[in-house]
């Protein structure tokens, strides 16, 4: 972190020097905005800019210092993700000085910005994360980080436009604190490829509690687990008191697949999602996640009119198990007419997909032929046409999901 020193003479140099170079970096952002990028000016979205002297990486941590609406924040700054990483256009975590909330978000110093390099219309992720989150009133488990569309600028160069995330940690599901048993609240998430026929670690890891705290207990609670959802047989496995609804909250399992199956979630079900928990007795509760290939696809649209049931339950031994008892489906059933009456009308779920539009329309086009990918590069940008084939996709899809939970 940068440190308060007192105003020794090498410090004062020191200052000047920093004084100095912050400006020059004022004057670039300035030219490149009003010169190099002038349309940038007309979005109203809010701007960040991070300065960095130290090369970043996936590794660890280093300086910066974050500004956001003229305010100065000393942080430190990393790359997010395995493969993210890798892409042209980075993602980034941030570890700020001290908790704010930013651009009314919640309170805290932990926060992603999402880069969106897989998300071709740059909606995907944030619609997804908003029509997850339209259930918490009506399911306290139905919980993401909320989001701001954010222009970032790093060292004083455009950066495009991201995606300004809490972070989904203990805080944002109001955990209590770690307990050194396998009784404690929890948070275990599915990284890379399982299918829940067996435990294997390095698919798996625990975000709570946090490993530096010396409370290790995923391995002992993943391995019953899953040694319940394999060899449970029927009667003992939907027991209403005894079964996985005594393990999993039912209204989560039900909404997880609605959700999921809705939104034709491909990089999905055996992995990208956390388990979750509150103190024991509380029930376990799922967490979808990483959503650039959802709603359409990455960066051309697939079919609205596709039936994923038979991967799902090939990726998903608890959710195979589940899909195959007749009263799980028929809740499923009842469940999605019950929200498409309600919280999933369609115009509801265009007014989130055209309010999100709204936002970054000004901004679209210059972002996506900045980062226009290179299997893409002879491919005409008609943001126009991408747009209302994203909302001819939301309405095919919903009448494809209405038509298959009527024939369950």
């Amino acid at each position: 972190m940068f440190k308060s020193r007192k105003p020794t003479h090498r410090g004062k140099k020191e200052l000047i020097v920093f004084s100095i170079l912050a400006s020059l970096c004022l004057s670039t952002i300035y030219v490149y905005t009003h010169f190099l990028y002038p349309s940038t000016i007309s979005s109203n979205l809010p701007t960040i800019h991070i300065l960095c002297n130290d090369e970043i990486s996936r590794d660890s941590y280093v300086d910066c210092i974050f500004e956001l609406d003229s305010e100065r924040i000393e942080g430190t700054i990393k790359l997010r993700g395995a493969t993210a990483s890798k892409y042209p256009k980075k993602s980034y975590r941030i570890e700020l000085s001290t908790q704010k909330a930013l651009l009314g978000l919640r309170k805290d110093d932990d926060w992603i910005l999402f880069a969106l390099y897989n998300d071709h219309q740059r909606l995907n992720t944030k619609l997804s994360m908003d029509i997850w989150n339209s259930l918490e009133d009506d399911n306290p488990t139905a919980i993401l980080p909320k989001t701001r569309y954010i222009k970032l600028y790093l060292n004083a160069e455009f950066q495009g436009l991201y995606l300004l995330a809490e972070k989904d940690n203990r805080d944002l599901f109001k955990l209590d604190d770690a307990q050194n048993n396998i009784d404690s609240s929890l948070i275990f998430q599915a990284k890379y490829w399982t299918t829940l026929n067996e435990y294997d670690k390095q698919s798996w890891e625990q975000d709570w509690p946090k490993e530096d705290k010396d409370i290790f207990i995923m391995d002992e609670i993943m391995t019953e687990l899953i040694s319940f959802i394999n060899n449970t047989p029927d009667n003992i496995f939907f027991d209403p008191n005894h079964g996985i609804y005594s393990k999993f909250d039912k209204l989560n399992l039900i909404d997880f697949y609605l959700f999921n199956f809705f939104i034709q979630h491909k990089d999905f079900w055996s992995k990208n999602y956390f388990i979750v928990r509150q103190t024991n007795p509380s029930k376990f509760f799922l967490i979808p996640w990483d959503f650039d290939s959802s709603i359409g696809g990455r960066w051309d649209l697939y079919s609205a009119n596709e039936n994923r049931e038979v991967t799902i339950r090939e990726k998903n031994e608890l959710f195979n198990r589940l899909l195959s008892n007749d009263n799980f489906r028929q809740d499923c059933n009842n469940r999605w007419i019950e929200l498409r009456q309600s919280i999933w009308k369609e115009e509801k779920i265009m007014d989130m997909l055209s309010d999100n539009y709204e936002e970054i329309k000004d901004i679209l086009e210059i972002e996506l032929k900045m980062w226009q990918r290179e299997r893409n590069e002879k491919k005409k940008i008609d943001v126009d046409k991408d747009i209302n084939d994203l909302f001819q996709w939301i309405s095919d899809r919903l009448t494809f999901c209405d038509l298959a939970f009527s024939e369950i």
